[in-house]
């Protein structure tokens, strides 16, 4: 029995996706703090504990997933704001690290 395997460019992409929808999910979730951006909507889903607030930034890993489908939508349909959104996360991410 033969497998069929991915290319190499699959898998890339795949990481590539993965790594970039997490990073933007961290940028989102940073702008939800206090002093950013979005600290009032950051506000009202703390203050409002709520299940169904979860997805929409009340929880990180909820909102992650939601997060990555979005950008595979992106990927395939829209690849410049798929790139756009990939380097704000991605530069968030790594700036994270150089603050340290």
């Amino acid at each position: 029995m033969i497998v069929k395997m991915l290319s190499w460019n699959v898998y890339v992409s795949i990481i590539f996706v993965a790594f970039s929808s997490a990073s933007f999910a961290n940028f989102f979730d940073d702008c939800l703090q206090d002093g950013m951006i979005f600290q009032s909507y950051g506000k009202w889903l703390k203050n409002n504990e709520s299940f169904w607030k979860k997805p929409i930034g009340g929880c990180i890993v909820c909102t992650t997933t939601w997060i990555t489908f979005l950008m595979i939508i992106l990927f395939i349909y829209l690849p410049y704001l798929f790139a756009l959104l990939s380097i704000i996360g991605i530069s968030n991410t790594i700036l994270k690290f150089i603050i340290k």
